[in-house]
Order: C-alpha cells, then sequence, then structure tokens
C-alpha cells in the first residue's frame, strides 16, 4: 500500500470529518491522525466506525446509486479484534497480513469472528475459504 494513498485518503477524511462526524469530530480526528502516522493497530472500533462513516458519505456523495454503507460499532470492533489477533500495528504489517490472506488464509487468527460480523452484508465472506480480496473489501476505507 502506497504512502500517497493513505496520505490523500487522510487528506480526503479529513476535509469531511466536521461535516459528518458530528459528536465524533474528536474520534475521527484522532483516527486520522493514526492513519497518517501509518498506526493501523492504534485505531479503536470507535475510530473505525466513524472512518467507515466518513468513507460511506464521501462514496455517496460522489455516487449517490453507489449505496456505501458504513460499518456498525460490532464490526468495527470485530476489525480491531482481527488486527490485534494477527499483531498488525502499522501499514506493512496491514499489507503484510492482506499477502498472508492470499498466501496461507488458514494461518489467519480471528477469522470466524471477524465473518461473522460482516455476515448478511456485501463483505460476507466464508472464514474457512478467505482471500485476499475478502479482507481488502473490508479494509476499503484505509
Amino acid at each position: 500500500m502506497s504512502t500517497k494513498r493513505f496520505l490523500v485518503s487522510t487528506l480526503m477524511l479529513g476535509a469531511l470529518s466536521v461535516g459528518t462526524a458530528g459528536c465524533d469530530v474528536f474520534a475521527i480526528s484522532g483516527a486520522l491522525a493514526k492513519i497518517a502516522n501509518c498506526e493501523i493497530g492504534a485505531l479503536t472500533g470507535t475510530e473505525i466506525r466513524v472512518l467507515s462513516e466518513a468513507a460511506a458519505s464521501a462514496i455517496n456523495t460522489q455516487d449517490p446509486s453507489a449505496g456505501a454503507t458504513p460499518m456498525t460499532q460490532q464490526q468495527a470492533q470485530a476489525v480491531v479484534n482481527f488486527l490485534a489477533a494477527n499483531s498488525v500495528s502499522n501499514c506493512d504489517d496491514l499489507e503484510n497480513l492482506i499477502n498472508q490472506a492470499d498466501q496461507d488464509p488458514s494461518s489467519l487468527q480471528g477469522l470466524a469472528e471477524l465473518a461473522a460480523a460482516f455476515a448478511g452484508t456485501g463483505d460476507t465472506f466464508d472464514p474457512d475459504n478467505v482471500s485476499a480480496s475478502d479482507l481488502q473489501n473490508i479494509f476499503d476505507f484505509f
């Protein structure tokens, strides 16, 4: 994952933060700071949820027919737990995790909880047959 992508994402989400964050303005500013510093593993469930809300809002503003939906608090917490279970602390770790999913998905930890949190959504996947693209769909907002 390129630094440029993270910088552009951070700037875009920062520009949207005041308009979309509402009461969560402090959560989004903390999340943006963590992403700018590639401290992915330090993100909280609330920060991930708020980032997904800002991303969904930006997508739907650009393309109202997109129907992008933000994560629920339960889904965001499942992401936090999944990252922790797989020792993801920075951007390189996240990229390595996605590569690991492609090469040896059975070595990933916490897939059952992550899959359960996203069951019935557009990001549903089988925890016994996960692929890198399954995880990429969940982590697109980074």
